[in-house]
Protein backbone atom coordinates (compact mmCIF):
# COMPACT_ATOMS: atom_id res chain seq x y z
CA UNK A 1 0.00 0.00 0.00
CA UNK A 2 2.89 1.89 0.88
CA UNK A 3 4.29 1.74 -2.54
CA UNK A 4 1.39 2.76 -4.43
CA UNK A 5 0.97 5.69 -2.45
CA UNK A 6 4.59 7.03 -3.28
CA UNK A 7 4.15 5.88 -7.15
CA UNK A 8 0.92 8.13 -7.39
CA UNK A 9 2.48 10.66 -5.38
CA UNK A 10 5.66 10.95 -7.78
CA UNK A 11 2.89 10.70 -10.85
CA UNK A 12 1.34 13.94 -9.10
CA UNK A 13 4.65 15.99 -8.76
CA UNK A 14 5.62 15.13 -11.84
CA UNK A 15 2.38 16.29 -13.56
CA UNK A 16 2.60 19.65 -11.49
CA UNK A 17 6.38 20.06 -12.65
CA UNK A 18 5.49 19.56 -16.20
CA UNK A 19 2.40 22.32 -15.58
CA UNK A 20 4.49 24.72 -13.51
CA UNK A 21 7.50 24.32 -16.49
CA UNK A 22 4.64 25.28 -19.21
CA UNK A 23 3.40 28.09 -16.85
CA UNK A 24 6.75 29.33 -16.45
CA UNK A 25 7.64 29.76 -19.48
CA UNK A 26 6.01 33.41 -19.79
CA UNK A 27 3.94 35.49 -21.82
CA UNK A 28 2.77 33.85 -25.42
CA UNK A 29 6.06 34.22 -27.82
CA UNK A 30 4.39 33.24 -31.12
CA UNK A 31 3.71 37.32 -32.99
CA UNK A 32 0.30 35.99 -34.13
CA UNK A 33 -2.23 33.26 -34.42
CA UNK A 34 -4.71 33.05 -37.84
CA UNK A 35 -7.23 30.24 -38.40
CA UNK A 36 -5.16 28.33 -35.01
CA UNK A 37 -1.91 28.54 -36.58
CA UNK A 38 0.21 30.27 -34.95
CA UNK A 39 3.30 32.84 -36.76
CA UNK A 40 6.29 34.57 -36.35
CA UNK A 41 7.08 37.80 -38.72
CA UNK A 42 10.23 37.74 -40.25
CA UNK A 43 13.13 39.97 -40.57
CA UNK A 44 11.65 41.12 -44.13
CA UNK A 45 8.45 42.46 -42.31
CA UNK A 46 6.29 40.55 -45.37
CA UNK A 47 6.68 36.85 -44.51
CA UNK A 48 6.08 34.76 -41.86
CA UNK A 49 7.11 31.12 -40.26
CA UNK A 50 4.99 28.58 -38.78
CA UNK A 51 5.95 27.95 -35.14
CA UNK A 52 4.49 26.80 -31.71
CA UNK A 53 2.04 27.93 -29.41
CA UNK A 54 3.48 30.01 -26.70
CA UNK A 55 7.48 30.48 -26.00
CA UNK A 56 7.94 26.19 -26.23
CA UNK A 57 7.42 23.08 -28.34
CA UNK A 58 6.19 21.83 -24.97
CA UNK A 59 3.08 23.83 -24.96
CA UNK A 60 1.90 23.43 -28.47
CA UNK A 61 2.22 19.59 -28.32
CA UNK A 62 -1.57 19.59 -27.34
CA UNK A 63 -2.39 22.66 -29.48
CA UNK A 64 -2.35 21.69 -32.86
CA UNK A 65 -4.62 18.35 -33.74
CA UNK A 66 -6.01 16.73 -36.62
CA UNK A 67 -5.58 17.27 -40.36
CA UNK A 68 -3.47 20.95 -40.23
CA UNK A 69 -4.25 23.59 -43.03
CA UNK A 70 -1.67 26.07 -43.65
CA UNK A 71 -2.39 28.72 -46.07
CA UNK A 72 0.08 30.56 -48.38
CA UNK A 73 -0.85 33.93 -47.17
CA UNK A 74 -2.39 35.05 -44.01
CA UNK A 75 -3.82 38.71 -42.78
CA UNK A 76 -2.78 40.09 -39.83
CA UNK A 77 -3.60 44.17 -38.48
CA UNK A 78 -4.20 44.64 -41.76
CA UNK A 79 -1.34 43.29 -43.70
CA UNK A 80 -1.13 40.11 -45.87
CA UNK A 81 1.80 38.04 -45.46
CA UNK A 82 3.14 35.02 -47.45
CA UNK A 83 3.67 31.83 -45.26
CA UNK A 84 7.66 30.90 -46.42
CA UNK A 85 8.68 28.33 -43.53
CA UNK A 86 8.02 25.69 -41.13
CA UNK A 87 9.94 26.40 -38.38
CA UNK A 88 12.51 24.79 -36.01
CA UNK A 89 10.22 22.22 -33.58
CA UNK A 90 6.80 23.88 -35.17
CA UNK A 91 4.69 20.87 -34.62
CA UNK A 92 7.29 18.78 -32.92
CA UNK A 93 5.85 15.61 -30.46
CA UNK A 94 2.14 16.41 -31.48
CA UNK A 95 1.02 13.32 -32.02
CA UNK A 96 -2.57 14.13 -32.07
CA UNK A 97 -1.68 16.09 -35.78
CA UNK A 98 -2.94 13.25 -38.16
CA UNK A 99 -2.37 15.00 -41.48
CA UNK A 100 -0.04 18.52 -42.13
CA UNK A 101 -1.36 20.09 -45.90
CA UNK A 102 1.76 22.13 -47.08
CA UNK A 103 1.56 25.40 -49.64
CA UNK A 104 3.44 26.14 -52.55
CA UNK A 105 4.54 28.83 -50.83
CA UNK A 106 7.14 27.53 -48.26
CA UNK A 107 10.67 27.26 -48.81
CA UNK A 108 12.48 26.02 -45.69
CA UNK A 109 11.80 23.59 -43.10
CA UNK A 110 13.53 24.09 -40.10
CA UNK A 111 14.67 20.93 -37.56
CA UNK A 112 12.46 18.94 -35.41
CA UNK A 113 9.63 20.20 -37.59
CA UNK A 114 7.24 17.15 -37.55
CA UNK A 115 9.71 15.25 -35.42
CA UNK A 116 6.73 12.93 -33.51
CA UNK A 117 3.63 13.72 -35.35
CA UNK A 118 0.96 11.28 -35.79
CA UNK A 119 1.14 11.76 -39.39
CA UNK A 120 -0.13 8.97 -42.10
CA UNK A 121 1.28 10.71 -45.42
CA UNK A 122 4.05 13.64 -45.97
CA UNK A 123 4.01 15.55 -49.34
CA UNK A 124 6.62 18.21 -50.00
CA UNK A 125 5.83 20.76 -52.29
CA UNK A 126 7.77 22.03 -55.09
CA UNK A 127 9.00 25.17 -53.65
CA UNK A 128 10.95 23.78 -50.70
CA UNK A 129 14.67 24.31 -51.30
CA UNK A 130 16.15 23.79 -47.64
CA UNK A 131 15.09 21.10 -45.11
CA UNK A 132 16.41 20.98 -41.58
CA UNK A 133 17.53 17.70 -39.74
CA UNK A 134 15.22 15.24 -38.11
CA UNK A 135 11.93 16.29 -39.84
CA UNK A 136 10.01 13.08 -39.87
CA UNK A 137 11.55 11.42 -36.61
CA UNK A 138 9.58 9.21 -34.63
CA UNK A 139 6.49 9.55 -37.10
CA UNK A 140 5.48 5.80 -36.31
CA UNK A 141 2.18 5.90 -38.42
CA UNK A 142 4.25 7.51 -41.47
CA UNK A 143 3.28 5.24 -44.26
CA UNK A 144 3.54 7.29 -47.45
CA UNK A 145 6.14 9.85 -48.52
CA UNK A 146 6.43 11.97 -52.24
CA UNK A 147 8.02 15.15 -53.17
CA UNK A 148 6.16 17.70 -55.87
CA UNK A 149 7.50 16.57 -59.20
CA UNK A 150 8.86 20.08 -59.69
CA UNK A 151 10.85 20.27 -56.69
CA UNK A 152 14.23 20.79 -58.30
CA UNK A 153 16.36 19.85 -55.02
CA UNK A 154 14.75 17.11 -53.50
CA UNK A 155 12.37 14.26 -55.60
CA UNK A 156 10.97 10.92 -54.59
CA UNK A 157 12.14 9.03 -57.63
CA UNK A 158 10.41 5.98 -58.78
CA UNK A 159 7.93 6.32 -55.94
CA UNK A 160 10.17 5.07 -53.31
CA UNK A 161 8.52 6.74 -50.33
CA UNK A 162 11.40 8.82 -49.24
CA UNK A 163 12.81 12.21 -49.54
CA UNK A 164 15.95 12.17 -51.63
CA UNK A 165 18.82 15.43 -51.86
CA UNK A 166 18.57 14.66 -55.73
CA UNK A 167 22.02 16.08 -56.38
CA UNK A 168 23.66 14.09 -53.89
CA UNK A 169 21.76 10.86 -54.46
CA UNK A 170 21.08 10.99 -50.80
CA UNK A 171 18.12 9.97 -49.18
CA UNK A 172 17.37 12.14 -46.23
CA UNK A 173 13.56 11.13 -44.83
CA UNK A 174 12.28 7.99 -45.23
CA UNK A 175 9.18 5.49 -43.51
CA UNK A 176 8.12 2.37 -43.43
CA UNK A 177 7.63 1.72 -46.39
CA UNK A 178 10.68 3.06 -48.49
CA UNK A 179 12.30 1.29 -51.28
CA UNK A 180 15.55 2.66 -51.04
CA UNK A 181 16.10 3.42 -54.88
CA UNK A 182 19.87 1.70 -56.53
CA UNK A 183 21.22 4.93 -57.37
CA UNK A 184 21.26 6.68 -53.89
CA UNK A 185 24.66 6.56 -52.94
CA UNK A 186 24.03 7.64 -49.55
CA UNK A 187 21.40 7.05 -46.08
CA UNK A 188 21.88 10.66 -44.05
CA UNK A 189 21.67 10.79 -40.97
CA UNK A 190 18.69 10.42 -38.75
CA UNK A 191 16.94 9.28 -42.29
CA UNK A 192 14.98 6.14 -40.93
CA UNK A 193 15.38 7.02 -37.05
CA UNK A 194 12.52 6.12 -34.81
CA UNK A 195 10.79 4.18 -38.17
CA UNK A 196 8.53 1.62 -38.03
CA UNK A 197 10.58 -0.20 -40.52
CA UNK A 198 10.63 -4.17 -40.27
CA UNK A 199 12.53 -4.75 -43.80
CA UNK A 200 14.55 -2.66 -45.85
CA UNK A 201 17.30 -3.40 -48.41
CA UNK A 202 20.06 -1.36 -48.83
CA UNK A 203 21.16 -1.68 -52.34
CA UNK A 204 24.93 -1.82 -53.88
CA UNK A 205 25.02 1.75 -54.56
CA UNK A 206 24.60 2.79 -50.99
CA UNK A 207 28.57 4.14 -50.13
CA UNK A 208 27.60 5.74 -47.02
CA UNK A 209 25.33 5.26 -43.62
CA UNK A 210 25.24 8.38 -41.94
CA UNK A 211 25.00 8.49 -38.07
CA UNK A 212 21.85 7.41 -36.75
CA UNK A 213 20.37 6.47 -39.67
CA UNK A 214 18.44 3.74 -38.71
CA UNK A 215 18.03 4.32 -34.79
CA UNK A 216 15.06 2.82 -32.65
CA UNK A 217 13.95 1.01 -35.81
CA UNK A 218 13.29 -0.91 -32.64
CA UNK A 219 11.22 -3.53 -35.83
CA UNK A 220 13.64 -3.79 -37.97
CA UNK A 221 14.45 -7.84 -37.74
CA UNK A 222 17.56 -7.91 -39.54
CA UNK A 223 19.76 -5.64 -41.94
CA UNK A 224 22.50 -6.48 -44.88
CA UNK A 225 24.65 -3.76 -45.26
CA UNK A 226 25.84 -4.40 -48.61
CA UNK A 227 29.98 -4.68 -50.22
CA UNK A 228 29.90 -1.51 -52.17
CA UNK A 229 29.33 0.36 -48.44
CA UNK A 230 32.54 1.94 -46.85
CA UNK A 231 31.50 3.74 -43.88
CA UNK A 232 28.82 3.18 -41.17
CA UNK A 233 28.44 6.44 -38.99
CA UNK A 234 27.87 6.35 -34.98
CA UNK A 235 24.91 4.93 -33.79
CA UNK A 236 23.62 4.55 -37.46
CA UNK A 237 21.61 1.31 -35.85
CA UNK A 238 21.52 1.80 -32.32
CA UNK A 239 18.65 0.38 -30.16
CA UNK A 240 17.54 -1.96 -33.46
CA UNK A 241 16.77 -4.33 -30.53
CA UNK A 242 14.63 -7.10 -32.76
CA UNK A 243 17.30 -7.17 -35.42
CA UNK A 244 19.09 -11.10 -35.42
CA UNK A 245 20.60 -11.13 -37.68
CA UNK A 246 23.21 -8.20 -39.52
CA UNK A 247 25.62 -8.89 -42.35
CA UNK A 248 28.73 -6.00 -42.80
CA UNK A 249 29.77 -5.78 -46.51
CA UNK A 250 33.39 -6.84 -47.31
CA UNK A 251 34.28 -2.93 -48.25
CA UNK A 252 33.34 -1.02 -44.96
CA UNK A 253 36.41 0.46 -43.37
CA UNK A 254 34.52 2.81 -40.57
CA UNK A 255 32.44 1.46 -37.53
CA UNK A 256 31.12 4.71 -35.50
CA UNK A 257 30.38 4.61 -31.99
CA UNK A 258 27.76 2.81 -30.64
CA UNK A 259 27.03 1.84 -34.47
CA UNK A 260 25.07 -1.51 -33.33
CA UNK A 261 25.03 -0.87 -29.64
CA UNK A 262 21.61 -2.07 -28.00
CA UNK A 263 21.04 -4.40 -30.32
CA UNK A 264 19.74 -6.93 -27.72
CA UNK A 265 18.25 -9.49 -30.17
CA UNK A 266 21.20 -10.09 -32.19
CA UNK A 267 22.19 -13.75 -33.10
CA UNK A 268 24.10 -13.46 -36.04
CA UNK A 269 26.57 -11.30 -37.48
CA UNK A 270 28.42 -11.91 -40.87
CA UNK A 271 31.83 -9.81 -40.95
CA UNK A 272 32.43 -9.77 -44.40
CA UNK A 273 35.70 -7.76 -44.22
CA UNK A 274 38.82 -10.10 -45.49
CA UNK A 275 41.13 -8.08 -42.43
CA UNK A 276 39.69 -6.19 -39.36
CA UNK A 277 43.25 -4.44 -39.02
CA UNK A 278 42.38 -2.21 -41.92
CA UNK A 279 38.97 -1.12 -40.48
CA UNK A 280 38.27 1.91 -38.48
CA UNK A 281 36.14 0.35 -35.52
CA UNK A 282 34.99 1.88 -33.01
CA UNK A 283 35.66 -0.82 -29.61
CA UNK A 284 31.96 -0.13 -28.29
CA UNK A 285 29.91 -0.08 -31.63
CA UNK A 286 28.03 -3.25 -30.23
CA UNK A 287 28.18 -1.59 -26.54
CA UNK A 288 24.67 -3.68 -24.58
CA UNK A 289 24.37 -6.39 -27.51
CA UNK A 290 25.55 -9.46 -25.29
CA UNK A 291 28.04 -10.34 -28.26
CA UNK A 292 29.82 -13.25 -25.84
CA UNK A 293 26.11 -15.11 -27.19
CA UNK A 294 26.37 -14.51 -30.39
CA UNK A 295 27.63 -16.32 -33.45
CA UNK A 296 30.02 -14.58 -35.85
CA UNK A 297 30.77 -15.59 -39.29
CA UNK A 298 34.55 -14.22 -40.32
CA UNK A 299 36.23 -15.13 -44.17
CA UNK A 300 38.12 -18.01 -44.34
CA UNK A 301 41.44 -17.68 -43.19
CA UNK A 302 41.08 -14.88 -41.04
CA UNK A 303 39.37 -15.49 -37.71
CA UNK A 304 42.76 -15.60 -35.62
CA UNK A 305 42.81 -12.18 -36.88
CA UNK A 306 39.21 -11.15 -35.86
CA UNK A 307 39.92 -13.32 -32.70
CA UNK A 308 42.83 -10.87 -31.50
CA UNK A 309 40.94 -7.69 -32.43
CA UNK A 310 38.47 -5.73 -30.51
CA UNK A 311 35.08 -6.02 -30.40
CA UNK A 312 35.19 -8.93 -32.59
CA UNK A 313 37.38 -11.15 -29.67
CA UNK A 314 34.42 -10.66 -27.93
CA UNK A 315 31.56 -12.81 -30.07
CA UNK A 316 31.00 -16.61 -29.03
CA UNK A 317 31.85 -18.64 -31.03
CA UNK A 318 33.72 -17.21 -34.10
CA UNK A 319 33.36 -19.50 -36.65
CA UNK A 320 34.73 -19.43 -40.62
CA UNK A 321 32.60 -19.09 -43.86
CA UNK A 322 33.46 -19.30 -47.52
CA UNK A 323 31.58 -18.43 -50.63
CA UNK A 324 33.60 -20.63 -52.53
CA UNK A 325 35.78 -23.07 -50.36
CA UNK A 326 39.54 -22.98 -51.80
CA UNK A 327 39.03 -19.69 -53.75
CA UNK A 328 42.37 -18.05 -52.79
CA UNK A 329 42.25 -15.29 -55.58
CA UNK A 330 38.82 -14.47 -55.07
CA UNK A 331 37.72 -15.00 -58.85
CA UNK A 332 34.21 -17.12 -57.72
CA UNK A 333 36.17 -20.66 -58.62
CA UNK A 334 38.70 -22.69 -57.59
CA UNK A 335 40.94 -24.29 -59.61
CA UNK A 336 44.96 -24.58 -60.14
CA UNK A 337 44.81 -21.08 -59.70
CA UNK A 338 44.61 -20.76 -56.56
CA UNK A 339 47.22 -23.26 -55.85
CA UNK A 340 49.61 -20.81 -57.42
CA UNK A 341 48.73 -18.26 -55.22
CA UNK A 342 49.58 -20.32 -52.39
CA UNK A 343 52.72 -21.91 -53.84
CA UNK A 344 54.21 -18.62 -54.88
CA UNK A 345 53.56 -16.70 -51.14
CA UNK A 346 55.63 -19.98 -49.80
CA UNK A 347 58.02 -19.83 -52.22
CA UNK A 348 58.68 -15.95 -52.80
CA UNK A 349 56.51 -14.45 -49.25
CA UNK A 350 55.78 -11.04 -48.69
CA UNK A 351 52.40 -9.52 -48.19
CA UNK A 352 50.61 -10.76 -51.28
CA UNK A 353 46.61 -9.12 -51.94
CA UNK A 354 44.44 -12.47 -50.80
CA UNK A 355 46.56 -13.75 -47.96
CA UNK A 356 43.84 -14.06 -45.65
CA UNK A 357 42.14 -16.84 -47.82
CA UNK A 358 45.64 -18.69 -47.75
CA UNK A 359 44.59 -20.50 -45.07
CA UNK A 360 42.61 -22.93 -46.55
CA UNK A 361 42.74 -26.06 -43.94
CA UNK A 362 41.99 -23.84 -40.89
CA UNK A 363 44.60 -24.40 -39.16
CA UNK A 364 46.03 -20.57 -38.98
CA UNK A 365 49.01 -21.42 -40.87
CA UNK A 366 49.74 -21.62 -44.53
CA UNK A 367 51.66 -24.10 -45.98
CA UNK A 368 51.57 -27.13 -48.39
CA UNK A 369 49.16 -28.55 -46.83
CA UNK A 370 46.72 -25.69 -47.55
CA UNK A 371 47.39 -26.70 -51.41
CA UNK A 372 46.55 -30.51 -50.52
CA UNK A 373 43.36 -29.28 -49.50
CA UNK A 374 42.43 -27.11 -52.58
CA UNK A 375 43.12 -30.17 -54.51
CA UNK A 376 40.63 -31.89 -51.89
CA UNK A 377 37.89 -29.51 -52.61
CA UNK A 378 38.89 -29.64 -56.47
CA UNK A 379 38.41 -33.79 -56.29
CA UNK A 380 35.23 -33.50 -54.25
CA UNK A 381 37.23 -35.34 -51.03
CA UNK A 382 36.18 -32.10 -48.74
Amino acid sequence: MTQIKLSSFLIKGLMGFLMAFICAQGAVAHDFEADGICYNINGDGNTVTVTYYGSSFVESMFYYSGNVYISPNVQYGGKSYNVTAIGNDAFQMCNMVTGISLPSSIVTIGNNAFKGCGITSFELPGSVTSLGNDILNGCKSLESISVDNQNTVFDSRFNCNAIIETSANKLIAGCKNTIIPNNVTEIGRYAFIGQDVKYIEIPNSVLTIGENAFSGCQLLDSICIPDATTFIGASAFYYCKAMKKLTIGKSVINIGQGAFSYCSGLQVVYARMPDPREINCDVNCFAYSSISDVTLYVPFGSRYIYETRDPWRNFSPILQYADVPGDVNDDGYTTAADVTEIYDFLLIGGNFTHYYRMDVNGDRSITAADITAIYDIMLGNH
